[in-house]
């Protein structure tokens, strides 16, 4: 009977979960490809360029903390309260450094359209960067109903915001106060739903400043390796950008990124099984090793089949899904798609390994495997991208994952760690730090 229910509110969660992040992704990707119609090749290349920028920009502002308090939420409701207080205030000071880093590079880095282009996108990223943590804290709670609706309202700001600045601004900073608009859209309506459902309503905000400051310590401890090496990934999962831009002209990174929207976009998939998973991979951690081992196993063939399918899918469908998305002025964008269809499989089961180590305090070692990678990659992309363009990043990309898979196999079959518990005293943060 257990079993059942269980196996119901799985199966409920990631419906809701599945539902609600592909209805945003969809609408994204529904207006980026829009986007790339009415900008066209040179134009919808210098906005992907700046896109880049920004969304690197805004990992600055994360420190890692969505994922510690999801962890930290799913290993102990008691402490509830002071993870979120924590995490917030924590995120809230981050972003004071990231509003002087946008400034910075819109004033030295950019000129005329795309200086205003990067103000828009940084406050787009930014609050869709505090989005994500109300999302974090739900997912901790396992109140994917909430969070379900938080999806859901993004993508009814994202389309109804980006399709009008298309319509009336067919323009690149029209495009990006569309953007804007949606983020600080959703960024209200995410702050309805945690003050409505979070039980710090009412109470005091800081009833124990010194335990507080202790389990901020703790959690900067614990969630900063987390952070960089997403930092880094992100940015060995970006930087051909910058090189396609620089060998080959905006229009050929016009057409790269269109094809690589693709591949991006079906991480939809794996995002929708790990958001649900990965509380009860954090838990067993701490209480069934053989669970979690058990899990972790069920989860990467589950991945690896379904990557399996979105690469045959975008191989044998290359065509005809650019030309329907982007139209056939992208011709180009076919063959560089192709060539990243290759990489989907073990992207998909990558994204389930780096979670596994996650799960398992092993966050120092994705910082690891994410430097080694950046390095790897910027290699292939000094050698391939000069002949190779978009096609030659592609490569690169799908290589890349070769060595990651590699890199996270080895450090699951023989690292261990020991769980982390949450501080209730002053001297504990020490010890925290030691384990990590």
């Amino acid at each position: 009977m257990a079993i059942g229910r269980d196996f119901r509110d799985t199966l409920r969660n990631v419906s809701l979960k599945g539902v609600s992040l592909g209805l945003e992704r969809a609408c994204r990707l529904l207006v980026t490809f829009a986007a790339a119609r009415v900008l066209g090749e040179a134009a919808f290349g210098r906005f992907a360029y700046v896109s880049t920028a920004t969304a690197l920009l805004a990992v600055g502002s994360d420190l890692g903390l969505g994922v510690w308090t999801t962890r930290a939420l799913a290993r102990s409701r008691e402490d509830g309260d002071r993870v979120v207080r924590v995490g917030l205030a924590l995120r809230g000071l981050a972003s004071f450094p990231y509003g002087l880093a946008v400034a910075g590079a819109a004033w030295l880095l950019f000129r005329g359209e795309e200086r205003i282009a990067v103000v828009l996108l940084g406050v787009a990223a930014l609050a869709n960067a505090f989005v994500d943590h109300f999302g974090a804290i739900l997912r901790g709670y396992e109140r994917f109903g909430d969070e379900a609706r938080l999806n859901a309202s993004r993508a009814g700001f994202l389309g109804a915001a980006g399709f009008a600045a298309l319509m009336f601004g067919r323009s690149i900073t029209a495009l990006c106060t569309g953007f804007a608009v949606s983020g600080l859209g959703s960024l209200v309506y995410g702050l309805t739903i945690l003050v409505r459902l979070h039980p710090l309503r009412g109470r005091p905000l800081r009833a124990d400043a010194q335990n507080e400051r202790a389990l901020a310590r703790a959690a900067l401890a614990q969630s900063l390796p987390v952070w960089f090496a997403g930092l880094v990934s992100l940015l060995y999962f970006k930087v051909d950008t910058f090189f396609v831009r620089s060998f080959s002209g905006n229009a050929e990174l016009g057409a790269y990124a269109a094809a690589f929207k693709f591949f991006e976009g079906s991480m939809i998939v794996p995002a929708v099984l790990l958001a649900v998973a990965f509380p009860r991979l954090a838990r067993a951690h701490i209480g069934d090793r053989d669970a979690q081992r058990l899990l972790e196993l069920r989860l990467g063939l589950v991945l690896l089949a379904l990557g399996l399918c979105a690469g045959a899918s975008c191989f044998l469908g290359a065509a005809p899904l650019v030309r329907l998305g982007c139209g056939p002025a992208f011709g180009r964008a076919v063959f560089s798609l192709r060539v990243l269809a290759f990489g989907l499989p073990l992207l998909y089961l990558n994204f389930g390994l780096t979670h596994f180590l996650v799960a398992r305090d092993l966050g120092q070692a994705t910082l690891w495997l994410a430097l080694m990678m950046l390095v790897l990659n910027v290699a292939l992309d000094l050698a391939l991208v000069p002949r190779g363009s978009g096609p030659g990043a592609a490569l690169a990309t799908v290589l890349s994952e070769v060595a990651l898979t590699a890199g996270c196999v080895l450090c699951l079959t023989m690292k261990r760690s020991r769980a982390h518990r949450l501080p209730s005293t002053p001297e504990e943060p020490r010890r925290d730090r030691r384990a990590a």
